[in-house]
């Protein structure tokens, strides 16, 4: 390595941004509500579930390269209440940082209770819009609404609270090309990957007429577990899997 190459120790900036979809139907992603506007399923036993508020955050980000060196991102607005009702597989941009040059195999993904910032007067504030719903506060997974069996029926109200704060390891060993989430010495444009989860699923398998709020939202931490994945770029591919 001679001149200006020994100087550059190369590498690209990464960018990790996250989004929200339903599950896939029929080889597609179903719409099941506007942009700014509440999202409207139904679980697996047929009850229709509307999300008036719902909000999902994300404290922190951490890639590891494939020699297991934990490389914390820089959360660019910090914790981010990622809202539900914004537009299906819009992504939002939560953290990113300087890579060097190799092989990447792990995404950690920590969600947390979100805390409402304090904003001193006068002071621009640019981070990602705060709920307005001081029931947010301090929740790591927040969803109000109500559920209805039959159209002609009354809606049973629902505000539930995650508070657990849970840590996710995604595999990035065969993200890329089948190998791992490779990084340059020479890229020409940041890199990227993107956190995806699927929001309808925290529903499965609830009765409304007689349901425990507590024991539902202390399933919160498994369906994340389970619906939280990562993949290379900004547009989130389906799993032949999920149909």
């Amino acid at each position: 390595m001679t001149g200006c190459d020994a100087l550059d120790p190369g590498g690209a900036l990464l960018y990790v941004f996250s989004t929200h979809h339903a599950t896939p139907e029929n080889g597609s992603f179903p719409n099941r509500g506007d942009d700014e506007a509440p999202r409207v399923f139904e679980n697996d036993n047929g009850w229709e579930v509307t999300l008036l508020e719902s909000y999902i955050t994300i404290e922190a980000v951490t890639i590891v390269t494939c020699g297991g060196r934990e490389l914390p991102l820089q959360m660019f607005w910090g914790p981010c209440p990622e809202d539900l009702r914004a537009e299906d597989l819009e992504t939002l941009t939560v953290a990113g940082r300087e890579l060097e040059p190799g092989d990447y195999c792990q995404l950690i993904v920590d969600y947390g209770r979100y805390h409402m910032p304090v904003i001193e007067p006068g002071k621009e504030d640019t981070r990602h819009d705060i709920p307005e719903n001081s029931a947010v506060d301090g929740a790591t997974v927040y969803f109000s609404g109500g559920a209805r069996l039959d159209a002609g029926d009354d809606a049973v109200p629902f505000q539930l609270r995650g508070t657990a704060e849970q840590r996710i390891v995604l595999d990035l060993q065969t993200v890329d090309g089948g190998g791992p989430f490779h990084v340059a010495r020479h890229e020409d444009f940041p890199k990227e990957l993107t956190i995806s989860k699927t929001y309808d699923r925290f529903f499965d398998g609830v009765d409304f007429t007689d349901f425990d709020a507590s024991a539902l939202e202390a399933e919160f931490e498994d369906v994340l577990a389970e619906q939280t994945r990562v993949q290379v770029g900004t547009l989130v591919q389906i799993d032949p899997s999920d149909g």
